[in-house]
């Protein structure tokens, strides 16, 4: 249990973070090693697409090829991309949720229904 509370040192501070609000505070609910598998990978995938976008800022959206001057869209908006849908999907596999009204922290394991999450009351 005691190495569940450490986040893997290759996460960025945000996804520590994130990994410390989610093990600690969900512990019990969390226990299964494929589900800390997919914890981990999530994470992951969102500091690759946090990583693309930052040099997509620093560099601009496109590039342009140096023998003809084409212009490209820059190849890491397809990383970004393709790392934060990585991410969304493998979050609601896990099952959890967001509440807007609480900075983004996580709340909850919500079991899904055809309308969503049902969250389970705070308290």
């Amino acid at each position: 249990m005691e190495t569940l509370q450490s986040p893997p040192e290759h996460l960025r501070e945000r996804s520590q973070q994130l990994w410390r609000d989610i093990v600690v505070t969900k512990r019990k609910n969390i226990i299964s090693p494929g589900r800390v598998v997919l914890l981990e990978q999530a994470l992951t995938a969102l500091d690759r697409a946090d990583e693309a976008a930052e040099i997509v800022r620093k560099e601009g959206m496109v590039t342009k090829t140096t023998t003809t001057g084409a212009v490209h869209v820059h190849p890491m908006v397809k990383v970004e991309r393709e790392n934060r849908g990585l991410f969304a999907k493998l979050w609601r596999q896990l099952r959890l949720d967001f509440d807007l009204q609480v900075d983004g922290k996580v709340v909850g394991w919500g079991r899904r229904t055809r309308t969503g999450v049902c969250r389970r009351p705070h308290g």
